[in-house]
């Protein structure tokens, strides 16, 4: 297992309201979303926005506790294992890159690298995760689940994580302010969270090549968990003989995945020096102005 070590010095926390990231989509999210910038002929625009973002969101929750959870950078995936045909699109799409791609490729992800290994623990903040051969959703779900008096936001856009809200816990999608509980899921998709799993056990997860029963979309699973569909349905012999591809699908699409570890957590350690350091190393200007340091930190203390 691969993990960030944190200091005995570190007091534990014990949250109360605490912000989860979803770093890796907040850092996608950033590349998208801003010109290309730099400093010292070094790439900025991702940690510009992911500092962005950070620093808006917390300033409107004031969280006691923020968490930074990042995919495993491997190729290696635990869900291969069990299934080697997992998001194999994406890992082709990877292969075939050309040079000017894959340099590009390489730009981007050394900004991933230099906020959770260096950026993130230089402003003084504890707890960062990560573990080999699994996927930040997995670390995301082991957190919510051992921290079961805490209320929670996830900072994140990915709809596997839907099955983790619940009366203390909401995801919020920065980009499009959006707010999703419980309501919003139902709503939404005709089932409340804790049936999301069942949902995607039955319809699979196109996006991630995870199979589903033919011809069942998340609507017709969600019209056959709440007792709706016709016996005489086509759809509903498809569902009732196909248990031996639901219980296949069901352990990828549950979280967290079988193995991952639980995280404890520790206070951090931001201070408003901390802040102007990083601001000056990476070029960050725009946080130097006059009262933005103090303004910004003090919402981490």
């Amino acid at each position: 297992m691969k993990r960030r070590v944190i200091p005995k010095a570190l007091v534990p926390a014990t949250p109360k309201n605490m912000l989860v990231f979803d770093c890796n989509g907040i850092c996608w999210g950033a590349y998208h979303a801003l010109p290309n910038l730099s400093h010292k002929e070094q790439c900025t625009a991702i940690i510009y926005g992911f500092l962005n973002t950070l620093f808006h969101i917390q300033k409107s929750e004031m969280a006691d506790t923020l968490v930074f959870v990042w995919d495993d950078t491997a190729p290696y995936c635990k869900r291969t294992e069990y299934y080697p045909e997992y998001k194999i699109k994406r890992k082709n799409t990877r292969k075939e890159m050309t040079k000017p791609e894959k340099e590009e490729f390489a730009r981007i992800v050394k900004q991933f690298s230099q906020l959770k290994d260096e950026i993130l623990p230089e402003l003084g903040f504890s707890n960062i995760f990560s573990q080999e051969g699994y996927e930040g959703d997995d670390i995301i779900a082991s957190i919510v689940r051992s921290n079961p008096k805490a209320r929670i936001k996830l900072i994140c856009r990915d709809g596997d994580l839907l099955q983790m809200i619940n009366s203390r816990v909401t995801m919020f999608d920065w980009q499009q302010n959006l707010l999703m509980n419980e309501e919003y899921v139902f709503s939404t998709y005709g089932v409340y969270p804790d049936r999301w799993a069942d949902v995607k056990s039955l319809a699979g997860c196109p996006t991630d090549e995870i199979p589903g029963l033919p011809g069942i979309g998340y609507g017709r699973a969600a019209t056959y968990l709440n007792g709706k569909m016709k016996p005489t349905s086509t759809f509903y012999s498809t569902i009732v003989n196909g248990k031996g591809t639901i219980e296949f699908t069901r352990k990828l699409v549950t979280l967290p995945f079988d193995g991952v570890s639980t995280f404890t957590l520790h206070e951090d350690t931001c201070k408003v020096n901390k802040l102007k350091r990083v601001a000056r190393v990476w070029g960050l200007k725009s946080y130097t102005v006059f009262g933005r340091l103090k303004d910004y930190i003090e919402c981490f203390c």
